[in-house]
């Protein structure tokens, strides 16, 4: 019966184990398509002064940040317990990462 409960705690952390680096992959494509859009490229016609398109800038970097420092969270427990306020943080990433995503095309089609 022990060997059991050892075997599925070690598959529980390796489970776990994937989800500070979804998270980290995230955040750090998120920073990365960020910087890109702020120092590449000049904002279209479009977007040149709209506060929205800045706000959106800034607000999908500092949640890149976050995803950053929650995998590094997520990483440091030793047992596994914070894997699911992980997957609930990787779950809410995705809409930054998207805002990224569009507003990254957006510059690109209208560039």
């Amino acid at each position: 019966m022990a060997d059991i409960v050892r075997r599925e705690a070690e598959a529980h952390g390796a489970a776990s184990s994937k989800i500070p680096a979804a998270l980290g992959l995230f955040g750090v494509a998120t920073i990365s398509l960020i910087i890109n859009l702020v120092a590449a490229c000049d904002p279209p016609q479009g977007f040149a002064d709209s506060t929205c398109y800045h706000l959106a800038l800034v607000g999908s970097f500092l949640a890149g940040m976050g995803q950053v420092g929650a995998a590094i969270w997520v990483a440091e427990d030793p047992r596994g317990h914070r894997a699911a306020v992980g997957k609930k943080i990787m779950i809410a990433s995705i809409a930054p990462l998207l805002v990224a995503v569009g507003l990254t095309g957006a510059v690109a089609l209208l560039w």
